[in-house]
């Protein structure tokens, strides 16, 4: 069974290193919804994260037999892959195909701002070193209000064809926070495998759902959605669940979330620049109130620590400092 996460002793990262990560990442995955914007006019939900995900297994499977890291393991390592190829595969992927048939990357991309909200109250529960203090109250409250604004929420909205599409997309925000959090309550995984199984369950159960619901064997994608899904699964996948990963086993899951500070702005960029989207002002606004509410929500407590006693047997590097970057 897997064990919790607050049993287990990690090894601090450095604040450098994971920063130089929690940059890659976002740029990686913010390009991820103008590759989406591009392919899914001619690529189904399903079919294109069954492409994505299967491609991206097929790819970290290659890189891991490269680097001669296989390894014999027990089923149960199955189970995690399982979870986190729903919550933070085939779930959000399809979710995020769907919404963007109705939303532009750049908004889409500014949704998924609301994800480290999310994982600040998972956390809570779920990881007993992780809990809510005074401060994180009031920025998920402040997120929630960043996050109507971007959809615009009023009486009169709902029903209309976006506000499905924003909702979707909320929910994307919502199962990668659970993804963030379970990873981290299992306790440090051998991360290319378990990337690889991850995209792997993804990929088989999006291509089951799109042999049954969209017949991918008819599909006749354009060259350029093509070109898109390979980067999708190279760039906007494979690199950065492999990263993803790694990060989760030594660094807090409210810190891993921050990656969610610069998505939004990658995608509006793009969006911009490739795409010529328009970025409303309420928008922009709701966007600036979620990053604050973000920076409020996953701020550490600085506490003082109290020298411990001695007793012989303590080590010196376990005593740090609970506000520094794990």
């Amino acid at each position: 069974m897997p064990q919790r996460a607050a049993r287990t002793r990690h090894t601090p990262t450095p604040q450098a290193t994971v920063w130089v990560e929690l940059g890659l990442m976002s740029l990686m995955w913010g390009s991820a919804f103008l590759l989406m914007k591009v392919a899914v006019p001619t690529v189904p939900a399903f079919t294109m994260a069954a492409a994505r995900g299967l491609l991206a297994a097929v790819l970290l499977w290659v890189a891991i037999r490269a680097t001669r890291r296989a390894k014999q393991q027990s089923n149960d390592r199955w189970v995690p892959a399982l979870i986190l190829g729903t919550v933070s595969g085939w779930l959000p992927n399809v979710l995020t195909a769907w919404a963007l048939l109705r939303l532009d990357s750049s908004v889409a991309g500014m949704l998924s701002a609301a994800s480290p909200i999310f994982v600040v109250i998972l956390a809570h529960f779920f990881l007993t070193n992780e809990r809510i203090h005074g401060s994180q109250g009031m920025g998920i409250i402040i997120g929630f209000v960043g996050v109507a604004l971007i959809i615009g929420v009023t009486p009169g909205s709902f029903g209309e064809a976006d506000l499905a599409g924003q909702l979707a997309m909320v929910t994307v925000s919502l199962s990668y926070a659970v993804g963030a959090v379970y990873a981290r309550r299992i306790g440090p995984q051998d991360a290319p495998q378990l990337a690889m199984r991850q995209q792997l369950v993804a990929g088989l159960v999006a291509l089951f759902v799109a042999i049954a619901l969209e017949q991918p064997w008819t599909v006749n994608p354009d060259p350029i959605a093509v070109a898109a899904i390979i980067g999708l699964a190279v760039w906007a996948s494979a690199i950065p669940i492999w990263i993803y990963f790694r990060m989760l086993a030594h660094t807090k899951a409210i810190t891993v979330s921050l990656v969610a500070y610069l998505i939004p702005a990658v995608a509006v960029i793009l969006g911009a620049l490739v795409l010529g989207e328009a970025l409303e002002l309420t928008s922009a606004v709701g966007l600036v109130v979620v990053l604050t509410g973000v920076a409020i929500a996953t701020r550490p407590r600085r506490t003082r620590a109290t020298p411990p006693v001695s007793t012989g047997g303590i080590e010196p590097d376990e005593a740090v400092d609970v506000a520094s970057v794990e």
